[in-house]
């Protein structure tokens, strides 16, 4: 009988994954933006090239997802505000002081097609937009095969603008290209 407890107290119990490895931690919450802050960052991510959403072979829109922050904290947020998008031939966009020439095309949501365009990502809270060269009645006929992309939040609270740092190059190539 001295022999079974002995025995039956030194068993301990290891969990272990498939691959023999200890099981990742529980996941918890990450951390959370202040609602009063103020947006002072804006990224973007989108998809790896445009859709041709008509079928005639020339790429017509862009899925983009905007994150905001406000920095330090490294949570995206949402926040009221009208988001801008405007794309130009390459090397022409400009800066925010300094604004490039007129636009290929621009894109403008409201607050309230901000708030409609709402979602949360694996990252945390976003904004996904559709920009679509067919909008307005407009081409997918562009005179270039890639652009420069620029994009700007203006909250509704009247502070600042928001630019997204850097300009992003998208191609929009020709069929058979």
């Amino acid at each position: 009988m001295a022999a079974l407890l002995l025995v039956g107290a030194s068993c301990q119990t290891t969990v272990t994954t498939a691959d023999g490895t200890p099981p990742a931690p529980k996941p918890t919450e990450g951390p959370e933006t202040p609602h009063a802050a103020k947006v002072n960052a804006f990224a973007i991510t989108f998809a790896p090239k445009p859709a041709d959403t008509n079928g005639n072979q020339l790429p017509d829109t862009l899925s983009v997802t905007a994150y905001l922050f406000s920095r330090p904290h490294p949570s995206p947020m949402f926040c009221d505000g009208k988001f801008h998008f405007a794309i130009y031939r390459s090397g022409m966009s400009g800066t925010p002081d300094q604004p490039g020439p007129d636009p290929l095309r621009q894109w403008s949501f409201s607050v309230a097609e901000s708030q409609a365009a709402r979602s949360t990502a694996m990252v945390g809270p976003c904004y996904e937009f559709s920009l679509s060269l067919l909008a307005n009645r407009g081409s997918d006929v562009l005179p270039v095969e890639a652009v420069d992309l620029v994009a700007w939040f203006e909250p509704s609270d009247g502070s600042d603008a928001v630019w997204m740092r850097g300009i992003r190059s998208v191609p929009f190539p020709k069929p058979g290209n």
